[in-house]
């Protein structure tokens, strides 16, 4: 069975590569990954996959996937990248930051730690901010 991902649907949970953020962050983001799935249901290319921040940032495609950092600047590159530029939706204590492009399809979410990263894909979820990232990903297509 082959898999169709859409490169404007298919979203790309991105984790840093090397041994901190693969053990801390990527379980993690496979939780996140599943909750995608489940809002996408059948819906065509309406799925997500976890990849690393090298994958996206070496393969020339990975621009045009709408996608979500799980991380913090200093593990994840694609965090680093764009973390200025993207509105601050919560913040705890310097400690917890959820940051979502306003008309955008990135997001990256992390903490100073593995449960406050954790933290901050818990509030993505629960606060509605995971449904508004879909809709607007989603309805684009």
């Amino acid at each position: 069975m082959s898999r169709y991902f859409d490169l404007h649907t298919t979203v790309l949970i991105v984790v840093g590569h090397g041994i901190l953020p693969e053990e801390e962050d990527r379980p993690i983001a496979y939780d996140l990954k599943r909750e995608v799935n489940r809002r996408g249901g059948t819906s065509e290319g309406h799925t997500a996959v976890v990849v690393t921040d090298v994958w996206l940032l070496n393969n020339e495609l990975g621009e045009f996937f709408p996608a979500i950092a799980i991380g913090g600047p200093g593990v994840n590159a694609l965090t680093a990248q764009m973390y200025e530029e993207l509105d601050i939706a919560y913040s705890r204590d310097q400690r917890v930051f959820v940051q979502v492009g306003t008309d955008s399809k990135r997001a990256a979410l992390w903490g100073m730690d593995q449960t406050t990263t954790r933290e901050a894909v818990d509030i993505f979820v629960k606060d509605g901010l995971l449904e508004r990232f879909l809709e607007l990903v989603w309805r684009r297509a």
